[in-house]
């Protein structure tokens, strides 16, 4: 059984890989129909011409939600595409903070993502780059004293 040596502690199976490599490319699809769609329903909506004030804003309102929703979708195309191109790199499954390998239970659930929990953590307590400084100190070697 072929495996990918991760920067890590950790290998993962290639046909789990090949797996992953599905699964996010259909949603990668998904996610760019979805955004077609939004599109149409925006078109739709400056087709119609509102009759007042009223319906102006409904009109506005609906717009700015279907234009959110676009930039949402958007930025998952770009998540996505990143994650095929770590895989593309051989350094999927691996974090990109710290180097440990990412737990099969989290990649399964998001396999997109590109940290480990523990780092993601950090990154939701502090600020990414502080974070970062301290994920490069703890992969440094220690050195000896005297």
């Amino acid at each position: 059984m072929r495996t990918q040596q991760l920067r890590g502690t950790g290998t993962i199976d290639i046909t789990e890989i090949e797996r992953f490599e599905r699964i996010l490319k259909i949603r990668l699809n998904e996610t760019l129909k979805s955004i077609d769609r939004l599109g149409d329903e925006t078109r739709s909506i400056n087709s119609d011409s509102p009759k007042d004030a009223g319906d102006r804003c409904i009109m506005s309102v609906s717009k700015e939600s279907l234009f959110h929703q676009s930039g949402e979708r958007r930025v998952m195309v770009r998540t996505i595409e990143a994650a095929l191109a770590r895989i593309q790199r051989g350094t999927f499954g691996s974090c990109m903070a710290c180097g440990d390998v990412i737990n099969a239970r989290r990649l399964e659930a998001l396999p997109w993502t590109r940290y480990c929990l523990r780092c993601q953590k950090g990154f939701e307590q502090r600020s990414e780059s502080e974070y970062r400084s301290d994920c490069a100190d703890r992969r440094r070697p220690l050195r000896k004293a005297g």
